[in-house]
């Protein structure tokens, strides 16, 4: 089993600015056991280092890592399986682990007591994907091609793999071919959790790149306590801009012009959809979505891409003419209802599972088993 150590040496993390330095010191001073940030991890732990069995000795380094008590830092281990010979194909390649860091780095964050926006994601993929990429943990586990069942199989990966006293600190993913004989693209098992499992099927591929970083992202994003829906498991809603959106997960939420897909999650709760009295002339009827475009069922049932911005007019009922009042099923289930968007970023959940010090906030939905997630094939 890997230590997961690293030198104990004691320092305080921050940013370049020196009120940022001053105000962590003050933090850490005053209020070792509080967790300034938000993060679930204590002040003293990202100031000094977690001692996770009390007997003095530092065994997660989080000043090394590069924690901090003013800005919220997310640590993931990531074990991938592999045949007897070093193989870290299931593994995303460096440019996006960096595209994955890169959405949580950007968020929309405004209650870092830093004044930075957005999360520093810590991922540990050992030494697979450089020093950048190395916290001393992650590394190729034994190759199981069908982890089956997949709850106790993936269960049984972590406890071989994962250094417990790692527990409060980092969450657990496992990059696999499959589980349960399916094609699922992943699972986190409940809502919040520690840990996840992405699933992209075998070689050549072991899925796309855009399939890497969206369904980590996703997967992720249920260890956070976000849903398929939002708040709720409806699927599909156009008016949720998100890659916790199936819609999205694979190819990120398109956007107007030349603007890259977007692979993160909503920062914004866009207006409610009325499914049996749609105005076509007004779309998303929101700024917050005037750049990116959205998907949507038509009553046929094929999936449509509106050929511009969702804040503008949007052919709901896909007769080629967008200028009147509908009732249109556009998330594609069973029935016509509304629609309510939500906004991840400023709802995540920190300290799933075992991670974090304290409980959860209260009023959440907790240990929700999740089914089978999107297929890849």
């Amino acid at each position: 089993m890997k230590s997961g150590n690293t030198s104990a040496a004691v320092k305080v993390a921050g940013g370049p600015d020196c009120l940022v330095w001053v105000a962590q010191v003050l933090s850490i001073g005053r209020n070792g056991a509080a967790d300034t940030d938000g993060d679930k991890l204590l002040n003293g732990w990202e100031a000094n280092g977690y001692d996770a069995n009390g007997d003095g000795v530092i065994d997660v380094n989080l000043p090394a890592m590069g924690a901090s008590v003013v800005r919220k830092d997310l640590f993931v281990e990531m074990d991938y399986m592999g045949a007897a010979a070093p193989c870290p194909c299931r593994l995303p390649d460096l440019a996006d682990l960096n595209r994955i860091v890169a959405v949580f780095a950007t968020a929309p964050l405004a209650n870092n007591p830093s004044g930075q926006a957005g999360i520093a994601l810590h991922l540990d993929a050992g030494a697979a994907r450089g020093t950048a990429f190395n916290l001393g943990g992650g590394n190729q586990v034994p190759l199981d091609t069908d982890l089956n069942p997949a709850a106790a199989q993936f269960s049984a990966v972590k406890a071989a793999n994962f250094n417990p006293r790692r527990a409060k600190i980092f969450y657990y993913r496992l990059w696999a071919d499959r589980y349960d004989g399916g094609n699922s693209s992943g699972n986190a098992f409940a809502i919040p959790n520690d840990s996840f499992l992405v699933t992209l099927g075998a070689a050549p591929s072991f899925g796309t790149s855009d399939q890497k970083v969206g369904t980590f992202i996703h997967e992720f994003g249920h260890d956070l306590g976000q849903r398929h829906g939002g708040n709720n498991d409806q699927n599909f809603k156009p008016n949720y801009l998100s890659v916790m959106n199936y819609a999205f997960q694979f190819g990120g939420v398109p956007r107007t012009g030349a603007l890259a897909p977007y692979f993160g999650y909503s920062s914004a709760v866009l207006p409610t959809l009325n499914e049996a009295a749609l105005n076509e002339n007004v779309g998303l009827n929101s700024a917050a979505a005037s750049t990116y475009r959205t998907r949507w069922s038509c009553p046929s049932g094929a999936a449509t891409l509106s050929p511009g911005t969702a804040n503008g007019p949007l052919d709901w009922n896909c007769n080629g003419v967008a200028s009147s009042t509908v009732s249109v099923n556009v998330n594609g289930d069973a029935s016509i209802s509304t629609l309510a968007g939500w906004n991840n970023w400023g709802t995540l959940v920190y300290g799933g599972g075992a991670v974090g010090a304290g409980a959860s906030p209260a009023g959440l939905t907790t240990n929700q088993v999740l089914p089978d997630e999107l297929p890849w094939g």
